[in-house]
């Protein structure tokens, strides 16, 4: 019986001690999730057309998706991303593609910029904001314009940024 209570103890003790995300001072614990900041990004053509489906002519396959950063000498650093298919939580469901780059490499960074290159394009520069926590964008500017951010019922779980006809 005393060897229960003391595990009783010591898990009660553990729990009072271990900072949660962004509570009392904020900072990640061992008990905490792990969260990066991402870009989850929907490209659309003039007709609202998904640029990054298989399904429709003229889209993009990941081969001609470039993602990179530049050193201060001019070296092309590339980043790592993926296409995320079409997605539901629930009844709510969204039906395009997007980019999903994730910016764990730049949390700690401000003013940071990446790099797109979609196909024959030319390059658009993405920078953001990160919000005080540094685990999610607050905004998305390309080409130092703010790009239109989802307000549909998905935003309550990812953070979608729409781009038309780059």
């Amino acid at each position: 019986m005393k060897k229960f209570l003391f595990i009783c103890a010591v898990l009660f003790i553990a729990s009072l001690g271990c900072k949660k995300n962004n509570i009392g001072g904020g900072g990640l614990c061992a008990c905490s999730p792990i969260t990066e900041p991402e870009i989850n990004l929907v490209i659309k053509n003039s007709t609202g057309s998904d640029l990054l489906s298989d399904k429709i002519a003229g889209a993009y396959s990941k081969d001609d998706i470039k993602v990179f950063q530049k050193t201060a000498d001019g070296k092309e650093t590339p980043v790592k991303f993926s296409i995320r298919p079409p997605f539901s939580y629930g009844d709510e469901k969204f039906n395009f593609n997007s980019l999903l780059i994730g910016l764990n490499f730049l949390a700690n960074a401000s003013g940071s910029k990446i790099l797109l290159k979609l196909g024959d394009s030319k390059v658009y520069e993405l920078s953001f904001v990160l919000n005080e926590g540094r685990y999610d964008i607050n905004k998305l500017l390309i080409d130092s314009k703010e790009a239109e951010k989802d307000q549909g019922d998905v935003a309550k779980y990812a953070r979608i940024y729409y781009v038309t006809d780059l």
